[in-house]
């Protein structure tokens, strides 16, 4: 007896999510998102009148931005159920691969000396490499996303740390410091009144939104973190598919610490060091399940605004580093167990439909 193949449209999809893909649509957790910047923004401004002017907005927006392309990779690795906790080492590995490759930088002594595109290209694909590594850890060796990239992490700041040294070869663990127009144009110059960084993060959220809804690549993203073994089961080639998303997780990364790069006009080693904590907590803030299968890029586009403004906040309301560490690790803490409680009450949801 001869038995049909599984389909995406009957198998390997969540629940939550049609088989036609998520739908790009706001509900009530973006709307929540978007009820906690109003009032964030009316106290802190009653606080300090100067939240809301014009150059600190733009500071918002800029950070939002570079911690947001990041985001967008990351939540593509959070729906297929991992996590990928070298971000911030690879932000500050991209930037310092983009900066150094030009040749021009204060002190250079590499004799490599490229294109500024060309530069940027370079550090995009390396990154997208090392993230590819990541993926094939994971879906091929099946060692836990956890381990894979907390590995990395070290390995990426120690590249960042050997690069940094070869491009400039001066006192160990200097910075590269460096002007060019092509970084001074994503990281600090604006089209209109958008910062320019912005509008790219924009732009490449509706791409990914886009891809997310209308592509098999973003419904079978989905039908991995649902289920991969049944995924797998509905003909998905959940390795590639994993390879994917952490090779873009890699390249946006990179283009985050490019960013950041042009807005400094410098790469230290220790740059964006613990940035993937901000990048993880955006991502889940916004609404995306640890678990898998649960999420969407509005969310994080959302959340990333949400968490560039506490940032500012408390900068701009002086307060105490430690205290910071405090209010970001409760808002990651409370994001964690939301998402659980959400979890928890699906699932009781769907044994008592069963009862019934």
């Amino acid at each position: 007896m001869q038995t049909s193949q599984p389909d995406i449209t009957s198998i390997g999809v969540p629940p939550r999510v049609s088989a036609r893909g998520p739908r790009i649509r706001f509900g009530g957790h973006q709307i929540t998102i978007i009820v906690l910047i109003a009032v964030l923004a009316a106290v802190v401004d009653v606080l300090q009148p100067a939240y809301l002017s014009a150059f600190n907005v733009d500071n918002i927006l800029r950070m939002a931005s570079i911690y947001g392309i990041s985001a967008l990779g990351m939540t593509l690795v959070i729906l297929t159920g991992g996590i990928d906790l070298s971000a911030g080492s690879v932000m500050a590995l991209g930037g310092a691969l983009a900066a150094g490759l030009l040749g021009t930088a204060f002190s250079a002594a590499n004799p490599i000396s490229l294109p500024a595109a060309a530069a940027v290209a370079a550090a995009l694909a390396a990154c997208a490499l090392i993230g590819a590594f990541n993926g094939l850890a994971v879906s091929r060796l099946r060692i836990t996303p956890f381990v894979v990239t907390l590995g990395m992490m070290t390995v990426a700041r120690g590249l960042t740390f050997i690069f940094c040294d070869y491009f400039v070869r001066s006192v160990p663990g200097s910075a590269i410091t460096f002007s060019d127009p092509l970084f001074d144009w994503l990281g600090s110059e604006s089209l209109g009144p958008a910062p320019t960084i912005g509008i790219i993060f924009l732009g490449l959220a509706i791409l990914l939104a886009l891809v997310l809804r209308h592509t098999h690549f973003g419904r079978a993203i989905y039908a991995i973190g649902g289920d991969a073994e049944t995924a797998r089961l509905a003909g998905i080639g959940v390795a590639g598919v994993i390879v994917g998303v952490y090779a873009i997780s890699g390249a946006f990364s990179a283009l985050g610490g490019v960013a950041l790069a042009g807005r400094l006009s410098s790469v230290s080693p220790q740059m964006a060091v613990g940035y993937e904590l901000e990048v993880i907590t955006i991502v889940i803030v916004g609404g995306a399940s640890l678990a898998g299968g649960r999420g969407n890029i509005a969310g994080t586009v959302l959340a990333a605004l949400l968490i560039s403004m506490v940032d500012n906040g408390l900068n701009i309301l002086n307060v105490q580093s430690f205290y910071q560490y405090l209010v970001k690790g409760a808002v990651l803490l409370a994001a964690v167990l939301l998402d659980q409680w959400q979890r928890n009450r699906g699932a009781d949801g769907n044994e008592h439909a069963r009862r019934t």
